[in-house]
């Protein structure tokens, strides 16, 4: 009897040191992904960077842009030091900047009141994603980005920095007029 009971206990201990090795290789499996795409070695927008700032500009419709030569912010920001993204926005935001996302109306217009830009270690500008949210265009300086992006996954990134996007104050607000815009053109194609 005390022969099964000891096979009993160490089969149940065998299971009990696999588990904690699993997980923990699980969670740094898991760390070194999220480290390494805020760390910049995600394919996208392919230049290292150490960090993204998010941007915001007063809701002015004679912009033309925010991001200047040489990646310079236009001067009147609400934020000039950034918001700068967690590792899950920076995630978030790759992943609404690549890939394929549905459709959507986009103006002939780009008056843009939001940016992200990606800074090195030496805290130099490498790329930027500028968003019109009024427009739902943008204009990015890497190759390879989404031909639509998930505007409302950006939105959802500037709102939680309490950033207006434009004329909308909040991501209620841009929410209502994007899904405006998807009716519209929904009942649009329907009537043709």
């Amino acid at each position: 009897m005390l022969t099964t009971a000891l096979a009993v206990v160490h089969v149940r201990r065998k299971p009990n040191k696999v588990a904690p090795f699993a997980m923990t290789r699980a969670i740094l499996i898991l760390l070194l992904s999220t480290l390494s795409a805020f760390a910049g070695d995600a394919a996208w927008p392919g230049v290292k960077f150490s960090e993204i700032r998010a941007y915001a500009w007063p809701d002015d419709k004679s912009t033309e842009a925010v991001i200047l030569d040489g990646m310079a912010l236009k001067e009147g920001c609400i934020n000039p030091d950034g918001a700068v993204l967690t590792p899950e926005q920076t995630t978030a935001l790759i992943a609404a900047v690549t890939g394929k996302h549905p459709d959507y109306p986009v103006a002939a217009c780009h008056i843009p009141h939001n940016a992200f830009v990606f800074y090195d270690a030496g805290k130099k500008p490498v790329a930027f994603v500028e968003i019109c949210f009024g427009c739902s265009n943008h204009r990015i300086t890497a190759d390879g980005s989404a031909e639509n992006l998930d505007l409302v996954a950006i939105a959802k990134i500037f709102d939680a920095h309490k950033l207006p996007m434009g004329e909308y104050r909040d991501l209620v607000a841009f929410k209502k007029h994007f899904d405006d815009l998807q009716k519209m053109a929904k009942e649009a194609a329907n009537d043709k």
